[in-house]
């Protein structure tokens, strides 16, 4: 079961900026000195967005770590944790510093590091939150005398509407005392937020952040979690107190889902929402977690199903089976009457072989 990303509490934040390469190559961050001092409204505000890009309902994935060494990410950032906040400051500085080192490309952009030790869940697991945010252009309104001015703002940052940030987390799984030598990897669990990752298209702008940056890589397992995706929706749509044409029309979209659909990542509650109506939505999510299947995203690899993704297969009380490939499946069946004595298939083509 992956972590749950809830009542999350910050309790100190700073900011670095930084910048894409120039025609000379990297651009030297802009290093803070001091904590980021937030109002209470101010920084519930900042956990609420934090806990809707990392939640269940949202596209995160868990990741591997896979660089440990000390110039890695994952040292520096699990060594962040309970320390004093001039070691915080002087510390989070090398986190900027790894990020320039991995931008290499001028087509990614700049933008502000927001890094922050807190806790999270139920148990109050310790966690440092590494925040890739690109800045935006807006306006800001105040009331001076009796007019309502607006103010142009060039370096806005997470604003509710914004997209444009990135989200890596380090989750200490057992609490211990930070010293200077590499923390166990089995000791933590790392997630990231990125829509990058999730396009179909632009892989490359997401492996930056996650892979040459924080050091993490897509889990081993993607094949058998894709494969229990599979197995556990076809579970629920055979159980489920349905028609059988809703069943079907499930079943064909779970095909679609895995075979035809270009995202890379599989998550629970973005096929519930896309596929099902509401009254489904809350029973698949309950089955799903008594499975013990992720609710945040994970990667998908469809190596283990794709033979049964290249067919699709009705089966009938009386043993009578039909088999028909599964990208035009729905254009060439067509169920017309189920009841419990008959069902009435209209099969578009013509009878050519019968054994």
């Amino acid at each position: 079961m992956s972590f749950e990303f809830k009542n999350l509490s910050f309790s100190r934040v700073i900011l670095h900026n930084v910048y894409q390469p120039d025609e000379e190559g990297a651009v030297e961050p802009f290093l803070s000195t001091s904590l980021t001092e937030l109002a209470v409204n101010g920084r519930q505000k900042l956990e609420e967005r934090i806990t809707k890009v990392l939640g269940s309902n949202s596209h995160s994935l868990q990741m591997d770590v896979a660089q440990t060494g000390e110039v890695g990410c994952f040292h520096q950032a699990t060594r962040l944790l309970g320390v004093s906040a001039e070691e915080f400051i002087s510390n989070s500085a090398e986190i900027a510093r790894l990020h320039t080192a991995a931008h290499t490309n001028r087509s990614w952009p700049g933008g502000t590091l927001v890094i922050i030790e807190g806790t999270a869940g139920a148990s109050n697991k310790r966690c440092l939150f590494i925040v890739k945010a690109e800045q935006q252009a807006g306006f800001i309104e105040k009331e001076v005398d009796d007019r309502v001015l607006i103010e142009y703002i060039e370096s806005l940052i997470l604003t509710p509407q914004a997209k444009l940030y990135k989200v890596g987390v380090f989750v200490e799984l057992a609490q211990d005392s930070i010293g200077e030598s590499p923390r166990n990897t089995g000791d933590f669990e790392a997630y990231v937020f990125d829509s990058n990752i999730k396009a179909k298209d632009d892989r490359k702008a997401a492996r930056y952040f996650y892979s040459s940056f924080l050091g993490l890589r897509i889990p081993e397992n993607a094949e058998q979690r894709t494969r229990d995706f599979f197995e556990y929706t076809k579970e629920f749509i055979g159980d489920v107190d349905i028609s059988n044409e809703m069943k079907v029309d499930l079943q064909q979209a779970l095909n679609t889902y895995l075979k035809t659909d270009q995202g890379t990542t599989i998550h629970v509650a973005g096929f519930a929402e896309q596929f099902m109506n509401e009254e489904l939505r809350d029973d698949y999510s309950f089955f799903m977690r008594n499975k013990n299947f992720p609710q945040n995203a994970i990667q998908k690899d469809t190596q283990l199903i794709k033979r049964r993704l290249a067919t699709r297969k009705m089966n009938f009380s009386t043993s009578v089976k039909l088999t028909a490939p599964a990208e035009s499946f729905e254009e060439m069946i067509t169920i017309l009457e189920s009841t419990a004595e008959h069902t009435t298939v209209r099969i578009q083509g013509q009878l050519t072989e019968q054994q």
